[in-house]
């Protein structure tokens, strides 16, 4: 009885959180288990058996199989990842094993962050944000995925796991010993070379060790940490100089400080560039798909939705927990400092048009961990706000639970459809078009002829045939038309028309440029606003007068005032407008001895059918048809809506009639 009551009183004086700590604390091999098990049943029930519409990863895909077959580096993206799965492609593809290894990862990376704060961050910090982040929805949506991030997060977890083993002893700033622990610092050297080549903002952990070292006055351990680093990425990049030396690098950091990552030849970004970045960025990720993560806003949502209060607020309790973790919990300081750099760099350095949740994921359950640490010490501070911290973990785990619903119904009948054999079911028409489409080419037509596709890895993994890749329509530069044509101007004349009405029958081999005005472009001809133009080049010695009969007897709008119809385009700062040069589209397909192109409509908005589509191939075909006509023929199609075709090219001067 005397037990039971000093047991009692014992209790009262324990507050909320005491109490929390010495239930997690007590069933934390519990709370394990049942954290890794759901990750492993949400990674099931999550499960894609095709591979994304973005391409990405079916890249990594035969990036791993080039490696392992041909040692091909891979360049292209992170090399680190497709050759870590390189190996499971000796035998052939298996989708669904090579799938399930970012299951793996993922779930080893949780495992690898609690033995990283295991008994040095509070038990009810800890064990809630593992079990929160094993039954995320938005998280285990990647499971499945062949994307860079779930490899990624072991690596994260992996170097975290070193940072918190070798600098435990944050109160002091006594250092390492260099001669004695040379190993350690091999270890962080050669984990922050993984890291960048996984992904390229990798290397920004460097950033957050520097940081948190510096706040701990550990200056040679800043300095061998740097060092080793910088020690091991300039080996990597001699060895690979020696082994690879056509590989080139995945990503240069001029194509991230350009306005537009993939032509950096429109400049760098300036100031109030990576401002707007980094503002529409934190309203992107912070305000939108973090807490979406968390169960506060709607799971639906197709492309986020800002709240820049909500971003603010976001950013100052960032900032409150870091006042209070400062001296309380080193570790979990530097778990602060880590993702609060790794996701500053990303805002910066990200275009805005990249805005997915899979950017963010890879810190969820470190982000998790970093709030509750400062709610925690928060509550430890003021009492009185003791009862917040559960309600806090219950909304959360209400939310999650709701996402998690939603997310599962959803997936499950698909799931089911294609381990039953319907391996296309889930797709929107466009895309099974797509897919059906590249089958039948690689069915019907000749093994070695050339087949164009705008994604072609996606059409490689369900073909095993190679095809030939047209990402963009190339813009001719500005400049360079415009010096063809003062060059030229004693032996042209050079006409400006609107083609709106697509009228230009007759003039084909007059065809010089196509003005394409892009988004908010607005450009004129005799003050009246046009979308596109077509530039003609006609010979001083034909009868000009002819030319504009015909184009005024067919109301076409037009100028022969070319000079100033070129000048609101060269004052346009914007660059809302393409220069396409037809037979540049021509050199293009002739040079790669394309033989076929496949034309799909895929949506430009994915989850709804709006009637606009991306047309990069069917733009080569319309401008080269245009120039040189009957060169390209609609020989199959496939589908009743969001129809795909397939054209066969038959040269410059065909002349093919309609079947």
């Amino acid at each position: 009885m005397k037990k039971k009551i000093e047991k009692s009183e014992s209790n009262k004086t324990k507050d909320v959180l005491e109490r929390m700590d010495a239930f997690f604390g007590k069933h934390e091999k519990v709370f394990l288990r049942l954290s890794l098990i759901l990750a492993a049943i949400m990674s099931f029930l999550m499960f894609d058996c095709k591979v994304s519409l973005s391409g990405d990863d079916s890249d990594y895909i035969i990036n791993a199989q080039q490696f392992i077959k041909h040692f091909t580096y891979p360049g292209s993206r992170g090399a680190l990842y497709p050759i870590v799965i390189s190996p499971f492609l000796i035998f052939g593809l298996n989708l669904i094993l090579i799938k399930s290894l970012s299951a793996v990862f993922m779930i080893v990376s949780m495992w690898l962050i609690y033995k990283s704060f295991r008994a040095i961050v509070p038990y009810s910090v800890l064990m809630p944000a593992l079990l929160l982040s094993s039954i995320c929805p938005h998280i285990f949506f990647y499971a499945s995925y062949t994307y860079s991030e779930p490899f990624f997060m072991i690596v994260q977890a992996l170097f975290i796991y070193l940072i918190t083993k070798y600098f435990r002893n944050t109160e002091s700033s006594e250092s390492l010993h260099l001669k004695t622990d040379w190993k350690k610092f091999v270890y962080i050297g050669l984990c922050f070379l993984a890291m960048g080549l996984t992904r390229t903002i990798g290397y920004s952990v460097m950033g957050a060790v520097i940081l948190y070292l510096c706040i701990l006055k550990q200056w040679k351990n800043m300095f061998y940490s740097l060092a080793s680093g910088g020690i091991f990425y300039g080996l990597f990049a001699v060895i690979k100089k020696v082994v690879w030396p056509e590989s080139g690098a995945a990503y240069s950091i001029i194509n991230f400080l350009a306005k537009n990552h993939y032509n950096p030849e429109q400049g760098l970004e300036d100031l109030p560039g990576y401002i707007n970045r980094l503002i529409v960025n934190s309203n992107g990720f912070l305000s939108d798909y973090l807490y979406r993560f968390m169960g506060f806003r709607s799971p639906n949502n197709m492309v986020p939705e800002g709240i820049p209060l909500l971003t603010i607020f976001t950013y100052i309790l960032f900032a409150v927990c870091i006042i209070f973790i400062y001296k309380k919990n080193r570790p979990l300081l530097f778990v602060g400092l880590y993702t609060g750099t790794m996701l500053f760099v990303s805002f910066i350095l990200l275009q805005t048009i990249w805005l997915q949740d899979r950017f963010i994921m890879i810190y969820y359950t470190l982000i998790l961990m970093f709030f509750f640490g400062g709610f925690y010490y928060i509550i430890k501070k003021i009492k009185s706000l003791s009862f917040l911290y559960p309600l806090i973990l219950i909304a959360i785990l209400i939310g999650t639970g709701i996402h998690f619903k939603v997310k599962v119904e959803k997936n499950l009948p698909v799931l089911q459809q294609n381990l039953l054999g319907n391996d296309l079911y889930g797709l929107t028409p466009d895309w099974e078009n797509f897919v059906k489409m590249s089958r039948w080419t690689n069915e019907h037509l000749d093994k070695n002829a050339v087949i164009a596709s705008r994604k072609p890895s996606i059409s490689y993994i369900y073909t095993g045939r190679e095809f030939f890749g047209i990402y963009t329509v190339p813009s001719e530069p500005l400049p360079d038309a415009v010096k063809q044509i003062d060059d030229n101007a004693d032996k042209f004349n050079y006409i400006a028309i609107d083609i709106t009405k697509g009228f230009f029958r007759g003039f084909e081999n007059n065809i010089r440029y196509f003005f394409i005005t892009r988004l908010n472009g607005n450009f004129t001809i005799d003050g009246n606003p046009i979308k596109a133009a077509l530039f003609l080049r006609i010979d001083k010695s034909e009868d000009m007068q002819a030319v504009t009969n015909i184009l005024n007897d067919n109301n076409v709008l037009y100028t022969l005032d070319y000079k100033t119809f070129l000048k609101q385009y060269i004052d346009d700062k914007s660059a809302q407008y393409q220069v396409i040069d037809p037979d540049v589209l021509l050199k293009t397909i002739t040079d790669n001895d394309v033989k076929y192109m496949i034309l799909p409509k895929i949506r430009l908005y994915t989850a709804e059918n709006t009637g606009y589509y991306i047309n990069t191939l069917h733009q080569y075909v319309n401008f080269i048809n245009a120039k040189y006509p009957d060169s390209f023929r609609n020989i199959h199609t496939i589908g009743k809506e969001e129809t795909c075709d397939l054209y066969e090219f038959f040269g410059t001067e065909a002349s093919v009639t309609e079947k």
